[in-house]
């Protein structure tokens, strides 16, 4: 099996991470009251409404920054990196839901470790192309 070179990996990146934020985003903004349920919280809490609809709008501007990393010059490594940080953000800021009793223990904790797990998964993404040599 032969090694893809090192641009060809950078791009499909820039894409496969782009699209899927862009999709999340997207997702995020039409089922933002049924996905907070999903999260243990109530869709009328008017906190846990901004806190997703920022969510939306930073995962599109997330997408179409790392669709736009498919440019030459454009460093993916340190885009990828980016939406690991944003994603760590996530993890902080559902855990602060969950103490302050927003969004229940259980489906709450649930979503701070798919965050984490998402932002671990960026940055070693990120270490990963940073080695692969152009």
């Amino acid at each position: 099996m032969t090694q893809q070179p090192a641009a060809t990996v950078h791009w499909e990146t820039a894409v496969g991470t782009g699209l899927v934020r862009v999709g999340a985003g997207v997702a995020l903004w039409r089922w933002r009251d049924p996905l907070i349920k999903l999260a243990g919280g109530s869709p009328e809490d008017p906190v846990l409404r901004s806190v997703f609809t920022y969510f939306a709008v930073r995962d599109v501007a997330l997408g179409v920054s790392a669709l736009l990393a498919t440019r030459p010059e454009a460093n993916v490594p340190r885009q990828v990196a980016y939406q690991g940080v944003a994603d760590t953000v996530d993890t902080a800021i559902v855990a602060g839901l969950v103490s302050s009793g927003r969004l229940t223990r259980v489906k709450g904790t649930g979503a701070a470790a798919l965050a984490a797990a998402t932002a671990l998964s960026e940055y070693a993404t990120a270490w990963r192309l940073r080695r692969l040599a152009y």
